[in-house]
């Protein structure tokens, strides 16, 4: 027997766990002493924790954008502690919590002028100034904007939380929806800050341009992750007065369902981008892997009382994670892996191929449909994809069953607009190559689109018009609404 080396572990494998500790190590120091000077609300106990998650993450990167991300993961853990804690614990005055608040937003929207002052009595301010500033200098602005919304939506939510919690102590209130609870909680639990900076910080060609496959998967793991939080600290959080998933009604049983599904749509919407190695992908997919076996062993609010009893709601003998399956049960690339891949690189597919997976695809509704996306084809040489290519084609609206907006296009500055001189169109069940399913109905021309669903958030379709007998197949990709504005932002 080979025992040069543990067995399971390729040398490339062997490699990542070695820069994962030495980027750690190397982050450790730093951040005890950034975090002792600043004076956070962190237990100093935390740091190596907070070190080697984020080395994890992204062991292929230089070890100062390691360090960036564990300053970041203090900090979101900080501010956690300070929500949650009375007003009188951490801030003057009853209305000391919302103004700290208020502020923070300012220094991610860069019109604190004073933000970056050391004489700033608020030493989360301070914190959040360095980690903005060094960001923005290191970072691609695109994505840097993207991480500054991200940053706002967890403020939002955080602040919402609180809210909810102290209105619940006092004994009125609600229950929130629990769609509303998920919303929020994936905003808070971390997960798309982290990713996000990530992204900010990657020297990726090309990433802008899958970022709606990308927040997607984002979504998808960071809710994940926020049910398995509740499985693992429902008894605390009960303890503390929070409310919870499990709270609001849902069981454990169903969250851990919900949980598994979410990791696995992660997985599978990243399938084609991480086989074709973007570091983008990768770090996501490391991002909910990380976080996803945490909670399956311990609560890293309590990381001195490791458990190894399995989560609330799970199969006695699941595996740790469903996130990642082992390497032997790993999937060859399919057609559905391919034509994701095709669609994020802007590449060209056959139609043979396209028709043989439609028909293997699922049917959507209304509900899926209702948004903006953004569209694309397969091929530059029809007719029609000359026609959608004369008239700038962005997209379609779906409003509603009864208002639907096929024709987004671009005007000469790159402005959205629609394009109705051909009409709009509505929504009808059909049946069509043997599915009943949702489709859009022109109201001025004979022509139907079939749609099929290849994730929540990507659309393999069909153009069916009378009387033309080839097919036209395109794709939609969701794109992502607006996040909330922040208190007091007018722009």
């Amino acid at each position: 027997m080979d025992t040069s080396r543990p067995h399971g572990h390729s040398p490339r494998e062997i490699v990542s766990i070695a820069d994962t500790c030495s980027a750690a190590l190397r982050s450790m120091p730093r951040l005890e002493i950034w975090l002792k000077e600043l004076g956070l609300p962190v237990d100093p106990a935390l740091v190596p924790l907070m070190c080697l998650q984020t080395a994890f993450f992204t062991p292929w990167l230089p070890p100062e954008t390691c360090y960036q991300l564990s300053r970041l993961t203090v900090w979101l853990m900080a501010i956690d502690n300070v929500l949650d804690a009375p007003d009188a614990a951490h801030s003057p005055g009853p209305d000391g919590t919302p103004n700290r608040v208020r502020a923070w937003h300012e220094v991610l929207a860069g019109r604190d002028s004073a933000s970056g002052d050391d004489s700033s009595s608020d030493p989360l301010a301070r914190a959040l100034a360095e980690i903005t500033r060094d960001l923005y200098l290191d970072g691609r602005p695109e994505l840097t904007a993207i991480w500054r919304k991200s940053m706002h939506q967890t403020l939002v939510g955080m602040r919402g939380e609180r809210e909810a919690a102290r209105t619940a102590a006092a004994g009125g209130g609600d229950v929130p929806r629990l769609a509303d609870y998920l919303r929020h909680g994936a905003w808070t639990i971390g997960v798309e800050q982290q990713v996000t900076a990530l992204w900010a910080l990657m020297d990726e060609p090309g990433l802008p341009r899958r970022l709606p496959v990308l927040l997607g998967a984002l979504r998808q793991a960071a809710t994940a992750i926020r049910l398995l939080n509740d499985l693992r600290g429902h008894q605390r959080e009960q303890s503390e007065g929070k409310t919870d998933a499990l709270a609001i009604g849902l069981t454990a049983q169903e969250a851990y369902r919900r949980a598994e599904e979410g990791l696995e749509n992660c997985r599978r919407a990243l399938a084609p981008l991480t086989a074709a190695g973007y570091g983008s992908a990768v770090a996501l997919e490391r991002v909910a892997l990380w976080h996803a076996r945490m909670y399956h062993r311990f609560d890293p609010v309590r990381p001195g009382q490791a458990t190894t009893s399995p989560l609330p709601g799970g199969a006695p003998h699941a595996r740790l994670s469903p996130f990642v399956p082992q390497p032997r049960e790993a999937p060859a690339m399919n057609i559905e892996q391919e034509v994701l891949d095709v669609i994020v690189s802007g590449g060209q597919y056959g139609n043979a191929k396209l028709a043989e997976l439609f028909d293997e695809l699922e049917p959507v509704d209304t509900d899926l449909l209702i948004g903006t996306w953004q569209g694309g084809g397969f091929e530059d040489t029809s007719e029609n994809a000359a026609l959608l290519a004369k008239m700038r084609w962005y997209g379609k609206r779906f409003v509603d069953a009864e208002h639907v907006e096929p024709l987004l296009c671009r005007d000469e500055d790159g402005t959205v607009f629609s394009y109705e001189e051909m009409g709009l169109a509505t929504l009808h069940e059909v049946t069509y190559r043997g599915k009943q399913s949702t489709a859009m109905v022109y109201d001025q021309l004979p022509i139907i689109d079939h749609f099929r669903r290849l994730t929540d958030n990507v659309l393999l379709c069909v153009m069916d018009r009378k009387e033309v007998p080839a097919d036209f197949f395109f794709h939609l990709t969701r794109v992502p609404a607006s996040p909330p504005r922040p208190p007091g932002d007018g722009g």
